[in-house]
């Protein structure tokens, strides 16, 4: 190196002190972090899918890893949090009572984010429309504009330190030795600028470690009752230096910034120096993270667009109190961020302060100081008592506006226990630092002495905690306003059983609705979900318009809504098997079963007589052996003119004689023209070979069957037998729709499906509740037999001929998001045979990916057995004393639950619908009341209120279906006309013709017309 070069670098290193160390403008200075600590083997060993760092490593060698900590599982009463925090105590005590280790809380609540946040979440979804071809980025951006001035972005992290005071003073020397050593030995060059990927010492990783695993055992088993405590998730080395940067330059750091670190993909830059190589390796990340102008300006900071101001704890609470209490009293439109420093032996930290204390104590004014103190030694013997500094900040766009949030804010610290507050802090970017979570370890605010429990309970601890934060695609928020993401089809769920209750008028379509319409974008999908929704009544009619709308005209068949009627026209031959099988696959099997108990089910006990099950299995093998075999379908021409077309001109007819026609099978047919190529005539063929209802009462007379069960005597004596003939029978003559061959086809591109039953359900009697049952159970066949088909299964029953077919049908099945739902499961009145068949659907659906939706207006309308099963429960109206008892009983939720969901689910309001959502993971039950507050655009599109449906018809046939919507909702962006329209009533004069509704619907057809006219856009 050159004297002038060496004279260069002396100038700059000059000027870089004196802008970190006197002039106090280089926000780099504050920021300890340095870099990462990269996977090791252990790492791996413990965590094979482990992929990214998780620990970082600050200028003071210590190690830490940052949490996402999401807050609680329960809803909590304040002796529930109290019992939760005692247990918390219970298990810190030993570790917050020795040197080494170090907690960092930190809570952030923007209401000015929340719209990014959204945006986030939607982005995915928005991404899915585009891919499969929905024109719905209007439905989506329309539920997040109507849901950021409701919502706050919401930010709550745990920072976990382990010191060089973890090891001994001898083992320090010998590390630090180590580590000098090994940097000679390698020769690793200088990097003054950059990371050094060796800057870590090895036996404080293991310290660290153990740490970490104690710390997420203690807060995730915290909780009373064998409940689940406190939710939280390490972040990535990479998300947690982007969570910090945002922190202290919002303004100039996008969502998908990833710093870069050890072993990440870097491109040299910088200048070329002989004596540091810090452009051969990533930028420190002080650097990385302090990119962006910030100045003091007084007790204020001015970064590019924001002012900040922040505040540090002087005095303690006299009386603590929980977070949420400060939570509260927080003016909901401040943004705001609390730091809690949590370091133990507090006492030790005040060795000579306590001297001092006990000199002044022998005046009596002063005595309760020293008091205060022997207090706090005596309670130090069972509980650990701290060191604790807090610090506070908040921030604005203009300088008049954050003066105002400060005082706001600094008005409720002061409320919360009786603080005292300071805004001096003579430095107000080291205050400005002290609010940052793994910025730095230096606080500027006073040392408080609190004992453990104290601590903990003032902690941002109790929020309502998602494991779907990141992820999730039904967005919800909770009443308060934290953006909560569910996960639709979670990989943490076990099984994908969903339960729905709610009366009429509590929200309960809109809401399922609005579930469903996030499924069908779902991130990551490349083309609709199979979803098939069993409905009584139009309610999903809204959302399969909504979907024809958004799809080109040659996909429209993609989404179809079916009003069922009990005629020959609708008829579906539930005994259909795959292409070219000559029996059921084993699930297959295991429905028709079902099925066939349910036409045979007693009244008085509301299942079929005991041994029904087993001669239906019995009659399953014969009927279908023997329409395989002796008993096969002979082929008629003229039965299927189609068939006999085809059969000619390719040929196939001319293969053989008329001898060997006569006696050809209906199956001979099928497997000649599926190798023909002609899949879809091999199709209709094969209806005429399969067996129909009556052949299951024809077979009652095989002599094994006799021989078997001809003594079995129902509890009225008759024998069964003669029972289940006469229940075939009845079947035979009064359902149309599968008593005889298939007629009616679903078009081979429908997706989704909505299937109205309302034309052919039974009557309240138990009668015809059977008769509900077994069209639930036969729109599931039509529309969802396909959705469990495995190759595995498929091979066993189908001939080598359609082997390759059926594997390519089974692979593309498979890769598919499915939903089956049900709607108003009541009518099927607790029957065993549809709730079975759910509860096999539901428990072996996650291996074919499937989710299974319940829905009714009351808990109780739900059997045990699916009640036990499900996963995912959502109550949409408190005030019902039996859903009370069924949510104590089956999912043991607490006395808080029940009230908040007295209090808070009471129907839909303008800022929409609350409810009691509760989900098993593998994570623990989480229980929290979570609100649906939907878009205009989708409320007009889902909405079952009367007088809007009136209305919503009126103008959909006067405009189309896609601008009468945005006519609705521009005209009443509550996505109600309810009350408007009951005003009009009200005013109707005598003379009025038109009813009030179709008035109304001129108006606005005219109006609209009037504005295209004039070239204006709704």
């Amino acid at each position: 190196m050159g004297v002038l070069e060496k004279c260069v670098d002396a100038v700059e290193g000059a000027i870089e002190y004196l802008a970190r160390h006197i002039i106090n403008k280089d926000m780099t200075s504050y920021c300890e972090l340095m870099t990462a600590v990269g996977v090791t083997d252990e790492d791996i060993r413990r965590s094979p899918d482990l992929k990214d760092p998780y620990t970082l490593v600050n200028n003071g060698y210590s190690l830490l890893t940052v949490f996402d900590l999401q807050g609680t599982f329960q809803m909590l009463s304040e002796d529930e949090f109290s019992a939760m925090i005692d247990s918390l105590r219970v298990r810190m005590t030993g570790y917050m009572k020795r040197y080494g280790h170090s907690l960092t809380f930190s809570f952030e609540r923007d209401p000015e984010r929340a719209k990014d946040e959204l945006m986030r979440l939607a982005e995915p979804l928005l991404n899915t429309a585009r891919r499969i071809g929905l024109d719905t980025e209007d439905i989506i951006l329309d539920r997040v504009m109507r849901n950021y001035p409701l919502c706050s972005w919401e930010q709550n992290i745990l920072v976990v330190y382990t010191h060089l005071s973890a090891m001994s003073s001898e083992e320090q020397n010998r590390e630090m030795n180590a580590l000098t050593k090994n940097l000679a030995k390698h020769d690793v060059p200088r990097t003054q600028f950059g990371q050094n990927p060796a800057f870590a010492l090895s036996a404080l990783k293991y310290r660290h470690d153990t740490m970490v695993k104690r710390l997420q055992d203690d807060f995730a088993n915290c909780g009373v009752d064998g409940q689940k405590g406190i939710m939280m998730k390490p972040l990535t080395a990479h998300e947690a230096v982007k969570r910090v940067r945002i922190m202290i330059n919002r303004e100039g750091t996008s969502q998908k910034f990833r710093p870069s670190l050890p072993g990440d993909r870097h491109i040299p830059s910088g200048p070329e120096r002989s004596d540091d190589y810090s452009d051969l390796v990533p930028p420190r990340l002080s650097y990385q993270i302090c990119s962006n102008n910030v100045e003091p300006d007084g007790n204020f900071i001015r970064t590019d667009r924001l002012w900040h101001g922040s505040f540090g704890m002087e005095l303690g609470p006299q009386d603590p109190l929980p977070f949420k209490e400060l939570f509260s009293a927080v003016d909901r439109v401040v943004p705001w961020r609390i730091r809690f420093d949590l370091n133990p032996s507090g006492l030790n930290e005040v060795r000579m302060r306590r001297m001092v204390a006990g000199f002044v104590g022998l005046l009596p004014s002063n005595r309760s100081i020293r008091e205060s103190f022997a207090d706090l030694e005596k309670l130090q013997k069972e509980e650990a008592i701290l060191s604790m500094k807090v610090a506070a900040s908040t921030w604005a766009e203009d300088k008049d506006t954050v003066k105002q949030r400060m005082s706001s804010m600094e008005k409720s610290l002061q409320s919360w226990g009786t603080c005292q507050v300071s805004q001096n802090h003579g430095d107000p970017m080291a205050g400005l630092a002290s609010t940052i979570p793994a910025f730095t370890t230096k606080n500027t605010a006073n040392r408080l002495l609190p004992p453990l429990q104290d601590a903990l309970a003032m902690l941002p601890l109790q929020r309502p905690a998602t494991p779907w934060a990141e992820t999730g695609s039904w967005i919800l928020r909770t009443p308060e306003g934290k953006i909560y993401p569910v996960g639709l089809g979670s990989s943490i769920q076990d099984t994908w059983i969903e339960l729905f209750s709610g009366i009429p008028g509590s929200g309960k379509s809109v809401t399922v609705n609005t579930m469903n319409n996030a499924a069908i974008h779902r991130p990551g999908a490349i083309q609709l979900p199979l979803m098939t929704i069993v409905d009584v009544g139009p309610s999903s009619s809204g959302l399969i318009q909504v979907i024809r709308d958004s799809l080109p005209d040659h996909r429209k068949n993609e989404a179809v809504y079916l009003k069922l009627q009990n005629s020959v026209e609708y008829a579906v031959n539930p005994f259909d098997t795959q292409l070219g099988a000559r029996e059921p696959t084993t699930r297959e099997r295991e429905f028709l079963v079902d099925f066939l108990n349910l036409l045979c089910t007693d009244t008085d006990i509301g299942r079929a007589p005991a041994e029904v099950s087993r001669v239906n299995e019995r009659l399953l093998t014969l009927v279908y052996d023997d329409r395989a075999e002796n008993g096969a379908n002979q082929y008629e021409p003229e039965v299927v003119p189609l068939v006999d077309k085809i059969l000619l001109e390719t040929g196939i007819l001319a293969e053989h004689d008329e001898k060997w026609w006569s006696t050809a099978t209906w199956y001979e047919v099928t497997d000649m023209l599926f190798a023909a190529g002609y899949v879809q005539e091999a199709t209709i063929a094969q209806r005429q070979a399969s067996p129909v209802l009556a052949d299951f009462n024809s077979m009652m007379n095989n002599e094994s069957i006799r021989q078997m069960f001809g003594t079995i005597q129902t509890k009225s004596h008759e024998p069964l037998l003669n029972y289940m003939s006469r229940c075939f029978v009845v079947a035979t003559t009064s359902f149309a729709l599968f008593s005889g061959r298939t007629r009616f086809d679903l078009d081979a591109t429908t997706r989704v499906i909505s299937i109205d039953l309302n034309d052919v359900i039974g009557s309240k009697t138990a009668e015809g509740a059977i008769k509900t049952s077994c069209m639930y159970l036969f729109a599931r066949q039509l529309a969802a037999k396909n959705y469990f088909l495995r190759k595995e299964e498929l091979v066993k029953v189908v001939p080598e001929l359609y082997a390759e077919y059926h594997i390519k049908r089974a692979d593309d099945v498979a890769s598919q998001q499915k939903i089956i739902a049900y709607d108003e499961w009541h009518n099927t009145s607790g029957l065993e045979a549809p709730v079975q068949t759910v509860i096999k659907d539901g428990r072996e659906g996650r291996k074919w990916g499937i989710r299974i939706i319940a829905i009714s207006q009351f808990m109780g309308d739900f059997p045990q057995p699916l009640l036990d099963a499900s996963t995912s429960v959502y109550v949409l109206r408190g005030g019902n004393r039996s859903d009370e008892k069924v949510l104590r009983e089956s999912f043991q939720v607490s006395d808080q639950t029940i009230s908040e969901l007295h209090r808070k689910c009471v129907g839909p309001t303008e800022e929409g619908a609350n409810m009691l959502a509760i989900f098993k993971t593998n994570q623990g039950t989480i229980t929290q009341i979570l609100t649906n507050t939907t878009g205009a655009l989708e409320l007009w599109a889902f909405s079952t209120t009367q007088q809007d449906v009136s209305l919503r018809t009126a103008l959909y046939s006067r405009l189309g279906s896609m601008a009468a919507r945005k006519v609705l909702a521009a005209r009443f962006p509550l996505g109600t006309a309810k009350t408007y329209i009951e005003q009009l009533e009200l005013q109707a004069g005598a003379e009025q013709a038109k009813s009030v509704v179709m008035n109304l619907a001129d108006e606005m057809t005219a109006e609209y017309r009037a504005s295209r006219k004039a070239g204006a856009h709704i």
